[in-house]
């Protein structure tokens, strides 16, 4: 019977949500804080590969800022907003108002387009109490986000890289039967109907392009402009929300966005919003789910463990623990049976035991329990460590 990913989280130490620190505000524990890691590292990598700088934004800003972005009367319900004496300031919903800001602090070309900003950065959105669940919909959202400025004529060679890129980390994680959705204009919006019709045929013309199958949502679009939502369907057989794709002619407008353009007079520029993976916190709670908690070798919490049969070979176990200390790996030195620390080992989902005993002692092997029931006697150390290499390059 397959389990959620609140209990896994709990089995697995993964992260709580204690009713001191508030609904919706999980912790995350060293080994969920791990996972967290593995993601922004890999989102990182592809990233710098399709050319974005990172950045930093802060966790609040003034009132003033939500009023330019319309976030303040379209999304008020939604935020967080503080203050002390006449200053009034808003915990960020989302972290575009920022990138527009920093898109804004220079003077931009038209040879500088596309500038891509990307940010993992925690925003803060008051859910209702009866809508939240575990790390599925929390208060506290870290995104793998990302804004792209560029011209209206970039629009389609961006969005096609954009669903390919997402595609491929999706199928990273076994996520390979989707479902593509295209949202339109929703009832509360910002800008003119022109702008959006010119947003939503962009989308629409990128989609019908690359052959894809897709549904129209309709009024399901962010106030600010259409979307692409990618679902993933899981291994047992729901589909989850992962990817947006949004396109935004409304936001670089209400901030005064410009670029210098080839005839030399100031354009607006286009703005894509877009997260892969959506969020960590939702993320890793459906990868939990997915995978039932058998992470993935590279972003396993605990890669491997060493089990000792007995006292008399712990001094050579903490040898094989130091000859495979590149990866996350720990050792059992405890008093208990050997079919014990097997079963604490499994329990805990971790990808490989290793046994040491006087054979491989005297022998200077080991042998190697892979977590589907797969053994390996008297493999040599270095052998063993080059498939754990190849299995980290190739995030098997």
């Amino acid at each position: 019977m397959s389990k959620n990913h609140i209990e896994l989280g709990q089995e697995l130490g993964i992260f709580v949500i204690p009713n001191e620190s508030g609904s919706g505000l999980p912790l995350f524990k060293p080994n969920g804080f791990i996972i967290r890691e593995e993601l922004m590292k890999l989102m990182r990598e592809v990233n710098t590969k399709a050319g974005y700088q990172e950045v930093w934004t802060p966790h609040l800003f003034k009132i003033d800022l939500w009023k330019i972005s319309g976030h303040l009367k379209k999304y008020k319900d939604r935020m967080f907003i503080v203050g002390k004496g006449n200053e009034r300031y808003a915990l960020k919903p989302m972290n575009c108002p920022g990138h527009c800001l920093l898109y804004k602090s220079e003077i931009r070309s038209y040879r500088d387009l596309p500038i891509r900003f990307s940010e993992f950065g925690t925003v803060y959105r008051n859910e209702q109490s009866g809508e939240l669940l575990g790390l599925l919909r929390v208060r506290s959202i870290t995104q793998d986000d990302g804004h792209v400025f560029l011209r209206e004529d970039q629009i389609e060679e961006e969005v096609n890289s954009l669903l390919k890129n997402a595609i491929e980390i999706l199928s990273l994680f076994s996520l390979k039967d989707f479902k593509i959705k295209l949202s339109t204009r929703p009832d509360q919006y910002i800008g003119s109907i022109r702008l959006w019709d010119r947003a939503t045929k962009a989308l629409k013309n990128c989609l019908d392009r690359n052959k894809l199958e897709y549904e129209i949502k309709e009024k399901e679009g962010a106030f600010y402009g259409p979307k692409i939502d990618i679902d993933a369907k899981d291994s047992l057989g729901r589909y989850w929300q992962c990817t947006t794709i949004q396109l935004d002619f409304n936001l670089p407008r209400r901030f005064k966005l410009t670029y210098i353009s080839s005839d030399g007079k100031p354009e607006v520029p286009v703005m894509i919003h877009r997260a892969i993976l959506g969020s960590l916190e939702r993320f890793i709670g459906i990868m939990l789910e997915h995978y039932q908690g058998k992470l993935p070798f590279w972003c396993a919490p605990e890669q491997v463990r060493v089990l000792p049969i007995s006292e008399k070979f712990i001094d050579y176990a903490k040898q094989v623990k130091e000859k495979l200390s590149q990866f996350r790996v720990a050792l059992d030195d405890s008093n208990a049976t050997l079919d014990k620390k097997i079963f604490n080992a499994t329990k805990a989902k971790v990808p490989y035991i290793v046994i040491v005993g006087k054979k491989e002692m005297e022998s200077k092997t080991i042998t190697v329990r892979e977590r589907d029931g797969k053994q390996l006697s008297d493999i040599k150390i270095e052998e063993f460590l080059e498939i754990l290499k190849r299995k980290a390059a190739l995030r098997d």
